[in-house]
């Protein structure tokens, strides 16, 4: 390990995914607050990418597992490098500056110092014979990076390599065109180190639809890939059963997969597991070309995932014209082999109806699952359970939804409306590992212009804060200023929907929300 530098002994209110600048929060990192409405059998077409290796370990699965339908019917830091500084109750105090061990820039050498003035090349930080070990934090200069990679280094428990990206700037990981579509080659980041964390990060492919490279693959256990973005791939993640105990936490994830001959494929992310639990948080999925999060599987496992306060909507949006009941699910977990350990808690979907593709669990009709766990759900659009399961717990939920496969006099100590709410939503949560960031999510089901939010939980008051829609994170705030202790206005609607590359009109109609749902990157600093 290089004896480690800090830098800036700046306070800065910066962009998405990397150093938050200032906390001011005045609530512990990941408390939800809330404002606004509280709670107190057979399956259409449902188009699954199934198909996957029979091994279980994805390696062979492609992009969705081939064209086959589906059967029937931590590091103790703040995010970009930061330490915590306990939480100012008093206007806004900077924390320590950000530290490294190594520099990487997209100019970077081999053979580099890992300094600022000399900086590594990404590949050799990287490498798993390169200078990078356990412990070390390298932070990934603003710039473009093209190319494939596949980080070998790994960490160790208590000690992982960090890669963050530089306080403020916009760090592009990009793969440019495939190869072959399928191939384990065609995938911009192939991680196979263990422990290692990326944080902050962009992640896409500059190619015309038809030859767009996978986002990242991982297979490396004890990772955690955070507050990153991952957008216009051939499928966003893939996170295959040798990835145990490993975490996507906070990420954006959008327009990814392609237009096949008869339906589209690439997934948000889609997932396998066996040991272990793999955690899936705080991330929002949106338009895309197949499903959001696909926990699929026909001859491998589908066992222990914890999917938290994520939120999704209108997944395969990106396909040509528009539909308003949607054309695949925004959350499958299901396939032709038992789910066991699944728990989804505190999850937010949003549809135009309440019959348009939302959730579903279970997915074979004769398949035995095993246990799952559904709590503190706010769903709007289809929720649907298929196969046979030995137990369930689905309590404090609330269900805008058509209902499959669900009796509600089974399960009674949820919410079931009938129709779409009339009094809005507003839900703030607080990022577990970047100081002073939360996301916003926001259902206008008024429909006002403007919908006032309390940041009073999050920011204290003297704090400057920024608002921007998961739409544009790097464009310009829809609202911005001092906190002073009051309700905070944000527009709805501003920000148009980012069409998927090559496609200026993928995403309209009843594809876009609107005014009627949005979901924001808040972060809370110093000017």
């Amino acid at each position: 390990m290089m004896g480690r530098t800090s830098v800036w002994g700046l306070c800065l209110a910066v962009a998405i995914g990397t150093w938050t600048g200032c906390s001011s929060a005045g609530s512990a990192e990941g408390e939800d607050v809330s404002v606004g409405e509280e709670r107190g059998g057979s399956d259409e077409d449902a188009d699954v990418a199934g198909g996957e290796d029979d091994s279980g370990d994805g390696r062979d699965g492609g992009l969705d597992g081939g064209d086959e339908e589906g059967g029937e019917g931590d590091g103790g830091s703040v995010d970009g490098g930061a330490e915590e500084d306990g939480g100012s109750t008093s206007g806004c105090v900077a924390p320590s500056p950000p530290s490294f061990d190594y520099v990487v820039a997209p100019g970077g050498r081999a053979g580099g110092a890992g300094t600022l003035d000399d900086p590594l090349s990404l590949e050799a930080a990287f490498s798993e014979a390169g200078p990078v070990g356990p412990g070390d934090r390298v932070m990934l200069r603003g710039g473009v990076y093209e190319g494939r990679y596949a980080p070998g280094v790994s960490g160790e428990e208590g000690a992982p390599v960090v890669f963050f990206a530089e306080p403020g700037e916009r760090v592009t990981l990009d793969s440019g065109s495939a190869t072959g579509v399928g191939s384990e080659l065609d995938t911009g980041v192939l991680v196979e180190g263990e422990w290692v964390e990326l944080r902050g990060l962009e992640v896409t492919s500059s190619a015309e639809r038809s030859a767009l490279v996978s986002g990242l693959t991982i297979y490396g256990a004890n990772t955690k890939l955070i507050n990153s973005v991952i957008h216009d791939t051939a499928q966003g993640i893939s996170f295959w059963k040798p990835a145990v105990d490993s975490e996507l936490y906070g990420n954006i994830i959008f327009n990814n997969g392609y237009e096949g001959t008869s339906r589209g494929h690439g997934h948000a992310i889609y997932t396998q597991n066996l040991e272990g639990t793999k955690r899936i948080a705080d991330n929002v999925i949106f338009f895309g070309y197949a499903f959001g999060l696909h926990a699929y599987t026909e001859g491998g496992d589908i066992q222990g995932f914890d999917i938290e306060k994520n939120v999704w909507f209108r997944t395969g949006a990106s396909r040509p014209g528009a539909s308003r009941v949607g054309i695949s699910d925004g959350a499958l977990i299901g396939g032709l082999q038992p789910v066991a350990r699944a728990t989804l808690r505190g999850n937010h979907s949003w549809a135009p109806t309440i019959n348009a593709r939302s959730t579903r669990v279970g997915w074979g009709g004769s398949v035995q699952n095993e246990d799952i766990t559904f709590l503190d759900n706010y769903l709007v659009g289809l929720v649907a359970a298929q196969g046979h399961w030995s137990t369930g717990v689905l309590e404090n939920n609330a269900f805008y939804s058509e209902l499959s496969g669900i009796d509600p006099a089974m399960y009674p100590d949820n919410l079931y409306g009938g129709s779409l709410p009339t009094e809005n939503r507003v839900v703030l949560q607080v990022n577990e590992y970047s100081a002073g960031r939360a996301h916003l999510i926001i259902y206008n089901w008024e429909m006002r212009e403007e919908v006032e939010v309390d940041l009073g939980a999050f920011a204290d008051p003297g704090a400057s804060y920024t608002i921007r829609s998961v739409y544009d994170v790097w464009g310009p705030p829809v609202a911005q200023g001092t906190y002073e202790g009051e309700g905070v206005r944000v527009p709805m609607g501003s920000v148009a929907p980012p069409q998927p590359a090559g496609d200026l009109q993928g995403i309209i109609g009843d594809d876009d929300p609107g005014a009627a749902f949005g979901v924001f990157v808040v972060e809370v600093g110093c000017l």
